[in-house]
């Protein structure tokens, strides 16, 4: 059951960020060099947020409230795909354990006679119940499989680049100290410029471009030539760049952004949307070194870039590990170009208006988060009440608690109708109270109640004095009392969880024992 929620889950959010990454990507299409890179980054973590959020909360101006029946409803959406394959499975099934069936109309059940708890045989399931639990297992199986399809695929990928990028991890674990006088006073002052008060170590190493590594330990690493390849000049424009991604964080975006990038590694437009964020956070560094550099030297920046660029070769080295100076061609004119749009703006206006601008970048991201992050309405008409229920049922002897018709009254009777029976239904709600226990107790419950296997249950132990109470307050003295622990999870969008156990016991039993095991 659990690997059924984490792929549900799973499908839920990429569904939703795939929306989101299509917006972004508009946006950032037609409006990055208006809207700037510091709001594009900011805009980008409304993507990251949605991916990384377990739970949803409602919201009544989502976006999702109109892609959602495009989403799911549709005739080829995800809820008709994940029936489907539950079909698929079951014919599957059907044909490869053809006594499966047998098994469950003939299955014995846990019950409590005289105050001992036996297996004891029930009169056969009919046929009809035992295809619709058939169909429900054949979901949840389906389900199973797609999700550890999913894991498999995540880890052969990232398998696969651990594997490709073996060459540059090596180059970086045989990287030397840069021992040179010049550079460390560059660097020390360096730091101060950026306010960057960690040491950060200068490290040779047969990378062919600069590159931060390291969050806690920092360390920029330099070309083994770097000393003949860099001007003095150009050398402070890189060591400033890399201290400006270390300043910001941003080793941990793009190490979460890529960590994403392999969870959603069969979703293209997810993984077109983060990469399209590692380059904007480059963007977002090239301009904040800008702003302490005079037009000239921001024009020096810009030819820096382009030259990098050629030394690279042109070839895609964002593979590996750390935060390079330059992943290779493919970035080099977005950035020149936004370096330009940059050169472009009046230094002074721009430092007047700049609270303004703050502000409205603020506000605008905000505005866009509040249509984004929130699920659509009927997630909150779906979510239920968490609180753990503990269920009492009355049937007569005789009555087959596996009976459809059986199931089908208490199922009535749970959602409304309880107290009394329904029509000349032989069974009766008799007890309904919430399940008292500690936080952890329930959250130790409902681990259990997910991970669980049909042959090693985890039973939960329940005082059945309340309900000894009020079986002598009814004046029943026959028949048998069917428990029911109801565990409620939160609605993953349009598919609903619950679970729990169940046991039966004779009206003696109750008098003899206290508590009693449910499973």
């Amino acid at each position: 059951m659990l690997l059924s929620m984490l792929f549900l889950k799973g499908l839920e959010l990429t569904l939703a960020g795939s929306v989101i990454a299509f917006l972004l990507l508009l946006i950032r299409r037609y409006g990055s060099k208006r809207l700037g890179p510091r709001i594009m980054c900011w805009l980008w973590t409304i993507l990251l947020l949605k991916l990384l959020l377990p739970v949803s909360w409602s919201g009544m101006v989502s976006l999702e409230n109109w892609t959602d029946p495009y989403l799911y409803d549709a005739r080829y959406g995800a809820d008709k795909m994940v029936t489907e394959a539950g079909k698929v499975w079951s014919g599957l099934r059907d044909h490869l354990l053809p006594q499966e069936k047998g098994w469950m109309a003939y299955s014995p059940m846990r019950m409590y006679q005289n105050g001992q708890e036996l297996q004891v045989q029930m009169p056969a399931v009919k046929q009809e119940l035992v295809n619709s639990l058939q169909a429900q297992t054949s979901m949840m199986q389906s389900q199973t499989v797609m999700a550890i399809l999913w894991i498999t695929g995540a880890v052969g990928v990232w398998c696969w680049r651990h594997w490709k990028s073996r060459g540059i991890r090596r180059w970086i674990t045989m990287s030397v100290p840069f021992k040179s006088d010049e550079l460390d006073l560059l660097l020390e002052d360096c730091r101060k410029e950026v306010n960057v008060r960690r040491p950060v170590r200068l490290m040779r190493s047969a990378l062919p471009y600069p590159a931060l590594h390291g969050w806690f330990r920092p360390v920029i690493l330099l070309p083994y030539e770097s000393m003949t390849l860099y001007g003095k000049e150009e050398m402070r424009l890189i060591l400033l760049h890399e201290l400006w991604h270390y300043k910001q964080r941003d080793i941990l975006m793009f190490l979460l952004a890529r960590f994403l990038r392999l969870v959603h590694w069969f979703n293209p437009l997810i993984r077109l949307a983060l990469k399209r964020f590692e380059e904007d956070l480059e963007i977002r560094c090239d301009w904040r070194v800008l702003r302490q550099l005079e037009r000239e030297e921001g024009l020096s920046y810009g030819l820096l870039l382009v030259r990098q660029g050629e030394l690279n070769g042109g070839g895609a080295l964002s593979s590996g590990p750390g935060l390079p100076l330059l992943t290779g061609a493919s970035g080099i004119s977005h950035r020149v170009s936004h370096v330009s749009t940059f050169l472009k703006r009046p230094h002074g206006k721009a430092n007047v208006q700049r609270p303004w601008r703050i502000l409205l970048e603020i506000g605008s991201a905000f505005m866009l988060a509040l249509v984004l992050l929130p699920s659509s309405n009927l997630y909150g008409l779906l979510c239920q009440e968490q609180t753990p229920t503990l269920y009492a049922y009355w049937l007569e002897e005789g009555a087959n608690p596996r009976d459809k018709d059986v199931i089908s009254s208490m199922t009535a009777q749970m959602i409304g109708m309880t107290g009394s029976a329904v029509g000349d239904s032989p069974v009766r709600l008799v007890y309904q109270s919430p399940f008292e226990a500690d936080a952890f107790q329930h959250t130790w419950n409902r681990l259990h109640l997910l991970i669980e296997s049909e042959e090693r249950p985890w039973p939960i132990q329940v005082d059945v004095r309340p309900i000894r109470a009020t079986i002598h307050e009814q004046g029943l003295s026959s028949g048998n009392v069917l428990l029911m622990l109801h565990y409620p999870y939160r609605p993953i969008k349009y598919w609903a969880f619950s679970s729990g156990k169940k046991m039966m016991s004779d009206v003696p039993s109750l008098e003899l024992l206290d508590s009693m095991k449910l499973y």
